[in-house]
């Protein structure tokens, strides 16, 4: 019997990773993969309820990143760690990233396609050295309302996700799709300019408008994002409710 391709998903999100195998690894006609799970090491593993054990890996250890360098395919979902150019040089991977490539590259898209007014979606992706940088083996864009909060459009966006993974999975696993380059280099958002947005100024000069849009991009349920002090020093945690109805 010939050995079983290896097939790693890395995902520090368990509701995407229980709906991958759930849903979209069913789909999957050949037998011939064995599919193993990881995670970060920040993650938590009780929080993941797959069939199989779900195990930490660190891609900064250099003996962890050996266990996984044999491997036939690996899918980022959502991981929250950078792939080191070792591992994407020796092993084809694969990024499942929450934006519309080159448009939304980095952290939190919907919240920059909120306030920058930007087209928002799903891509699938080959990895490279670079963040969200690699060819696009496909995208799509989702609808955005402007009663969306950052929630509700992300929840919009990993729905799109697994939609393409369904109807793509099996051209990923054979290496059958027609990846191509992005058309330009987009804007690359990373953590820390996500985190400039969160201390609101009490004095910025803002449109109505503006100020909206700044609310309900860093309104995430019941996240603790958006906030400003008192006069006191007081730490004031803010969010918006938008509650849509269409005219009769």
């Amino acid at each position: 019997m010939d050995k079983l391709k290896e097939v790693i998903i890395i995902s520090d999100n368990p509701f995407l990773a229980e709906l991958f195998e759930k849903e979209v690894w069913k789909l999957v006609y050949s037998s011939s993969y064995n599919l193993s799970f990881r995670c970060s090491p920040y993650s938590n593993t009780i929080d993941f309820n797959l069939s199989k054990p779900i195990s930490k890996i660190d891609l900064k250890n250099s003996e962890q990143l050996n266990t996984i360098l044999g491997s036939y395919l690996i899918l980022s979902i959502h991981c929250k760690q950078l792939f080191p150019e070792k591992l994407v040089d020796t092993v084809r991977c694969v990024n499942v990233h929450p934006g519309y490539n080159p448009i939304n590259r980095g952290w939190y898209p919907q919240v920059f396609s909120i306030i920058e007014n930007l087209d928002i979606g799903a891509t699938i992706h080959e990895i490279d050295k670079h963040l969200d940088n690699g060819k696009i083996i496909v995208r799509e864009k989702v609808q955005k309302y402007e009663h969306d909060t950052s929630l509700s459009l992300y929840n919009r966006v990993i729905n799109k996700e697994i939609e393409l993974l369904k109807f793509n999975i099996e051209s990923i696993l054979n290496n059958t799709y027609q990846a191509f380059l992005p058309e330009l280099k987009g804007t690359l958002r990373l953590k820390k300019d996500f985190n400039k947005l969160l201390n609101i100024d009490l004095d910025e000069k803002l449109t109505m408008g503006e100020a909206i849009n700044r609310l309900r991009a860093l309104t995430h349920g019941n996240y603790k994002n958006a906030f400003y002090y008192n006069q006191r020093g007081d730490k004031i945690y803010i969010s918006i409710n938008l509650n849509h109805e269409k005219e009769s």
